[in-house]
């Protein structure tokens, strides 16, 4: 039990983040990120060491988010928190405001774009841009090679771009 209770204080922000940004509503995420460690409880003696206990945690969370997606139809729209960030960047001179507005326009778009990719595709990149894991554990979360990894990284990267400039021509 005390092994349990360290891990859930250890990860319950990363796998809550990874869940409002999978789902873009915060009840949902918190729900999700209980049944995830319910589940941990549930498993945690067939953990093998095989990978770390961070990648074996988000396997048992992708896993938990797939099963509520077959259970509840897709949602297109999806209403992102406004304090999320899709990565940093050293905010430009002039006044702070109008830069804040601008990132915060920004960040709309680019979590629509990512709003409209599939699974995959998101969650990757969710993994790998927020919460820093590397090509190794999201190889292993997802059951395929490292190479995988990278390929799918890097295509999913470039579908989003493409959806990116899409939603933007479509706003002119």
């Amino acid at each position: 039990m005390e092994r349990i209770k360290e891990l859930y204080e250890l990860y319950k922000e990363a796998v809550f983040r990874y869940f409002l940004r999978m789902t873009g509503n915060s009840e949902e995420a918190g729900e999700l990120t209980q049944e995830t460690f319910y589940q941990v409880c549930l498993s945690l003696y067939r953990f093998r060491q095989e990978s770390s206990l961070k990648t074996w945690l988000f396997s048992i969370a992708r896993n938990v988010y797939l099963k509520k997606l077959r259970t509840k139809s897709r949602q297109k729209t999806m209403a992102w928190e406004e304090n999320l960030a899709f990565h940093d960047r050293d905010t430009p001179l002039g006044d702070p405001i109008a830069q804040m507005l601008i990132m915060k326009e920004e960040r709309e778009r680019v979590q629509a774009a990512l709003s409209h990719l599939p699974e995959n595709a998101k969650t990757i990149i969710i993994l790998k841009e927020y919460e820093q894991l590397s090509y190794e554990e999201i190889a292993v979360i997802f059951g395929q090679t490292v190479n995988w990894a990278r390929v799918t990284f890097f295509r999913a990267k470039k579908q989003l771009g493409q959806v990116y400039r899409k939603l933007e021509d479509d706003q002119k």
